[in-house]
């Protein structure tokens, strides 16, 4: 990676957060060179939805557990990193070593949703991979598909090699091991590709067969390790801890594909809870954490625990949150413990609004509940409540569902005041579901009832937003497609389809372009109701539900009947559960809420300390607010309390002194932290951040302030600084140091700024510059030397690093900051 960054640094730099691409975060694992089968894991979309992935790391880290293996993580490209790889004429590479995924020996892609399957596509052509199996030969990866969105693998069955059913962790490890043991009796592609394709739980496109999920049976049985590393240095989108507090979920919702594909619900219990989200804490310096489930509110004891987390966590200003909350799971004591620290908005998914809907769909939701609860969380200072609709599902039976919305709406806000955002989608019938063979609306209908929705409910404490009909079109596509989809993607992805989830980066008329060109109908194929008869494209993929458990749930469906919820002993067999795959209940933990962390740290006083840092190496690339959330995680990591602010959403007191422009290096960064502990002895703690900081940062000395009084405030750094030295490096830019001093004494006595300026030549190749900025007029150092050069120094050739920051004293005069008390 090293040799990357050194030949086309310039080039980074001119790239969208290239921090993306290069890696370094806390947590990740490299090659010793030792390792037989070399891996790559990828999430198909940017660096900030992929590390937002919990699967994404659960596979890293389990991959990586096989002895002779090695994984590297990499992420789909951005359009102007797409342009530099093809320009430089280089591959796709891994975030760890930057190997080059051409050279892998398997290439897996954990597939969340259907959008991203063009990002597939980019990854697979920009590092020189055909993007069709039978195109491809020896010196190719072996590609391997799984995840939730993999369930018609039939619709991308010519683009990747195979599709693993079901549940990784059940049978991955065990497939590795194998492989690896063929790779050292030296055995080919072809011979590794054949053993792949006879496992039962395999699916490829010649594949007739019946492919079964697999089932892990071990989830809650103990902790799951190193699941939370690495911890993303560019700020991802999901940028919280997360407990897997239950997979699968007993509610049965008919339309939800994933209940299906995780049944049956398995809870994990207390004690492996509390260890992990001890290591969020404590190994990554997380401070928010999500108790994830696709219905976290069904976990038995759920109060219990969290209440119990809070105890033991609160004095750190850790909080919870749990993002998937049933209304009849949700009571009064619940939501006082997730408020204990910070207030996040209340969620409801509805999902549709009449009670006998409602009860089709196996998802009751009572219009009086709803108010009981909002009306006491309105007491209790919450402000906003989120909901969650779909129009086209088939209990609906074509009745005008707009009108409903608009009324439940408009009755619960009046019933409670609070703020309300809406949200609405058109509904997809996913595979394996009750649902599987209903309409769905095209894009025009779905469009015509949205809008209707938006605009009954104007109000300026009512906030409309919904997914596009396209995309839920397009979505349908992937899903419900046959292999004909397989050439629809690839004709899109070649006139340019990239990034089809993002706004800002769907082409619209692209795909209906695209979709127009075809030689079939698509949206007849894709929106039509399927009948029994009718052969489904994913007919030979299992997911352990019987036909006739499918058949009686739409019936019940059809008639407003709701099912009883999932249990060991349910009356609706749906023919998952067996001698050995069962529901897993977690024991409630006697006197687990009344217990508090055993190192509670006493904040009766405080101290503010000022650090010194350097920032080099793949560290340059990661700006200056991403650089704030390391700095702070590396005490949460290091054990050493930090000084909160007040308020609704409490803040670390942790300030820097000038923030450093993204591309320079530095010997001399300085932030300032008030913190409990830790202070006595500051060489130790160095020590501490050092081992919990990602690569390229390093605290070098600490200064303690004088003692700081309780409740009275104090000068800010960024008011103390005064200036700072930088030394250009003049190495591979146009001028040397003796051209580029002439450049810039010019552009400072025209702008009439030489007072700030002092420029020194150590040699040909390093200009150093003390800028002192007694004016405010060009206080960037870079910015002034780009304006004096004529172009952008930092992409150009200069090379800057900061080797000194300044502070004024309290007596006026210019000290080091380090001199500074």
């Amino acid at each position: 990676m090293n040799n990357i960054i050194n030949r086309y640094k310039y080039d980074l730099l001119n790239i969208r957060m290239p921090g993306r691409y290069l890696g370094g975060e806390f947590g990740s694992i490299y090659p010793t060179g030792d390792e037989i089968l070399k891996m790559g894991v990828s999430f198909p979309d940017l660096y900030e939805i992929g590390m937002s992935n919990q699967a994404l790391k659960i596979l890293y880290n389990l991959f990586n557990s096989v002895e002779g293996v090695i994984c590297e993580r990499v992420f789909a490209p951005a359009p102007d990193f797409e342009e530099f790889l093809r320009d430089k004429e280089l591959s796709l590479f891994t975030l760890e070593s930057g190997f080059p995924l051409k050279k892998l020996d398997i290439l897996t892609f954990t597939i969340g949703y259907e959008l991203c399957l063009t990002n597939l596509l980019t990854m697979l052509d920009v590092s020189n991979i055909p993007l069709k199996v039978d195109d491809r030969g020896e010196d190719d990866p072996i590609i391997i598909a799984g995840g939730p969105a993999t369930t018609n693998p039939v619709a991308f069955g010519h683009i990747v090699d195979f599709v693993f059913i079901g549940e990784a962790e059940g049978a991955f490890e065990v497939l590795l091991e194998d492989i690896v043991t063929l790779k050292k009796e030296g055995k080919t592609r072809n011979s590794i590709y054949e053993f792949i394709k006879k496992q039962d739980y395999i699916w490829h496109k010649d594949k007739k067969d019946r492919v079964k999920r697999v089932f892990w049976r071990e989830f809650g049985l103990s902790a799951q390790k190193r699941t939370h590393l690495p911890v993303a240095s560019i700020t991802p989108v999901q940028d919280h801890g997360v407990v897997e507090i239950m997979r699968g979920c007993p509610n049965g919702c008919r339309f939800c594909h994933a209940g299906v594909y995780y049944k049956p619900f398995r809870q994990k219990e207390f004690e492996h809870i509390v260890k992990e989200v001890e290591d969020l804490v404590d190994i990554c310096g997380y401070r928010t954490i999500t108790l994830s489930s696709l219905s976290s509110g069904d976990y038995n004891g759920i109060h219990t625990l969290v209440k119990g987390l809070n105890n033991r966590f609160k004095s750190r200003g850790v909080s919870f949150s749990l993002p998937s909350l049933r209304v009849n799971s949700v009571s009064l004591p619940l939501i006082e413990e997730l408020s204990e620290v910070r207030k996040s908005s209340l969620t409801f998914a509805l999902e549709t609004p009449k009670l006998g809907w409602q009860r089709g769909i196996n998802k009751e939701v009572p219009k009086d509940r709803i108010i009981e609860i909002l009306l006491k969380a309105k007491e209790r200072g919450w402000k906003l409540a989120k909901f969650y609709f779909m129009i086209g599902l088939p209990v609906a039976g074509g009745e005008d569902e707009v009108g409903p919305i608009i009324d439940l709406i408009k009755e619960l806000y009046a019933a409670t005041g609070l703020r309300f955002n809406v949200n609405v989608g058109v509904f997809i019938p996913k595979p394996h579901t009750t649902y599987e063979r209903s309409y769905q609306f095209g894009d025009e209908l779905g469009f015509l009832k949205l809008k209707e929705i938006k605009s009954g409910l104007k109000g300026k404490n009512i906030k409309v937003n919904f997914h596009s009909p396209f995309l839920s079109f397009l979505e349908g596509i992937f899903t419900r497609g046959d292999e004909r989809v397989n050439d629809l993607l690839i004709s899109a992805y070649k006139k340019g389809a990239r990034l089809d989830a993002w706004d800002e980066y769907i082409n619209r008329d692209l795909w209906r372009e695209v979709i127009s060109e075809a030689s079939w109908d698509v949206e007849d194929f894709v929106t039509r109701e399927r009948s029994l008869d009718d052969k489904l494209p994913w007919g030979n993929i299992s997911l352990l539900e019987s036909s006739a458990f499918k058949c009686d749930q739409l019936e019940k469906s059809q008639e407003e009947e709701a099912s009883s919820l999932c249990t060991d002993d349910c009356d609706h067999n749906c023919g998952v559960c067996k001698k050995d795959i069962k529901v897993k209940y977690a024991k409630i933990v006697d006197n687990f809420e009344t217990t508090e962390h055993k190192d509670v740290v006493d904040k009766s006083t405080y101290k503010k300390i000022v650090f010194r840092f350097s920032k080099n190496g793949r560290a340059i690339f990661v700006p200056h607010l991403s650089t704030m959330t390391i700095i702070e995680r590396a005490f949460f990591r290091s054990g050493i309390e930090v000084r909160f602010t007040e308020g609704f959403n409490p803040k670390p007191k942790l300030e820097f002194a000038h923030p450093l422009t993204m591309g320079l290096s530095s010997d001399y960064e300085i932030f300032g932290i008030e913190i409990y502990n830790g202070y006595d002895n500051l060489d130790e703690s160095i020590k501490k951040l050092n081992s919990n900081l990602p690569e390229g940062f390093e605290i070098i000395k600490a200064y303690p302030m004088n003692d700081i009084a309780q409740g009275r405030s104090h000068k800010k750094l960024m008011a103390l600084y005064a200036g700072a030295d930088y030394e250009i490096y003049t190495l591979n830019s146009p001028l040397n140091s003796e051209e580029l001093k002439t450049k810039i004494e010019e552009f400072i006595k025209d702008s009439d700024v030489l007072d700030d300026y002092t420029l020194e030549i150590i040699d040909d190749n390093i200009l150093k510059v003390k800028a002192m900025f007694n004016n405010k007029k060009w206080n960037n150092c870079v910015k002034m030397v780009s304006e004096a050069v004529g172009e952008s120094a930092l992409t150009s050739g200069y090379d800057f690093k900061r080797t000194r920051c300044y502070a004024k004293s309290k007596k006026g005069t210019i000290i080091l900051f380090s001199d500074m008390k």
